[in-house]
């Protein structure tokens, strides 16, 4: 599973849903990966002056999830998904460079993103998942 930062963030605000579809997967014995992009969301969101939680708790909290990091492969294919998105609706999609990082990896690793913003990765063309 390829976790988006809709997740991580309900995680860290104690969604009960979120954690309860956490619990499911570890026991579920399914991978969770945790993109670098996400990686990236989550200390914006602490470091920003609207942010409650501090760098600590990211820290934390993301520790013990595997990485996938963007390469080579990933940009090309986030480039390829973006730009179908794109053309589908004649111009701008919407969706952000993260998101079609995150859902690069998915496509690559022939994963689900679990998320809450369904419509970027189902415009993106790749499985979701939600909690």
């Amino acid at each position: 599973m390829i976790l988006d930062s809709t997740f991580v963030f309900d995680l860290m605000a104690d969604d009960r849903d979120a954690f309860a579809k956490g619990v499911e997967l570890v026991e579920a014995g399914e991978v969770q990966w945790l993109p670098t992009p996400v990686v990236q969301e989550a200390y914006y969101g602490a470091m920003t002056v609207r942010g409650e939680t501090t760098t600590a708790e990211v820290r934390n909290r993301l520790i013990g999830y595997p990485r996938i990091d963007v390469d080579e492969e990933v940009a090309r294919t986030a480039g390829r998904l973006l730009a179908a998105a794109d053309d589908a609706v004649g111009g701008s999609s919407g969706v952000g460079a993260n998101d079609a990082y995150i859902g690069a990896m998915a496509d690559i690793t022939d994963d689900a993103v679990l998320t809450e913003n369904l419509a970027d990765f189902e415009a993106l063309g790749v499985a979701t998942e939600s909690y």
